[in-house]
């Protein structure tokens, strides 16, 4: 097989979503390179598609644009939030960010999130989310209308108030 120069990580699609390029395999018949990805939405379902589709150019809005970005791990940004829901509220909250959740993952920048509730306080989760830049949580997603919509469906659950830091790699 001959080399092909295709970074594995993450890709964000011209139309938004995001998937991670898990590397290129090569076509046992016909040798065509095939990229092998999966998306971070939904049910993270594995996909391939062939390379030359992979990066060619669409024309989108009157434009040619990659149909697939590379997202720079040294920009990516991880979102930590540690949540605790009010007593008995854990069947109520998970509902509420089961509807909050398209929101968050429709804002530019994002990439995934995953939520996890704590072995040891059953009432704590844990909120991760991977954004493509700071200022797309920041800015893009906490000063718009949406984030409107994200507080009244989730922010009369937590006691106390939590505290949301950043974090990116280091290697």
């Amino acid at each position: 097989m001959k080399e092909v120069d295709l970074a594995t990580g993450i890709y964000r699609h011209y139309k938004g979503p995001c998937y991670r390029v898990v590397g290129v395999a090569q076509h046992s018949e016909t040798e065509e390179h095939l990229v092998m990805y999966q998306a971070l939405y939904g049910n993270k379902g594995m996909w391939v598609r062939p390379l030359s589709m992979f990066t060619e150019k669409v024309h989108f809005e009157g434009r040619l644009i990659p149909r697939f970005s590379y997202v720079d791990p040294q920009t990516e940004v991880l979102e930590v939030a540690v949540l605790d829901i009010k007593h008995g509220a854990n069947c109520e909250f998970e509902a509420a960010f089961s509807e909050a959740e398209p929101i968050i993952s429709g804002m530019r920048g994002y990439i995934q999130h995953s939520l996890s509730r704590c072995i040891e306080v059953e009432s704590r989760y844990l909120l991760l989310v991977n954004w493509e830049t700071l200022r797309d949580h920041e800015t893009g997603f906490r000063q718009s209308e949406d984030y409107e919509r994200w507080k009244r469906l989730l922010h009369h659950f937590y006691d106390p108030f939590p505290s949301v830091e950043h974090f990116q790699p280091v290697v």
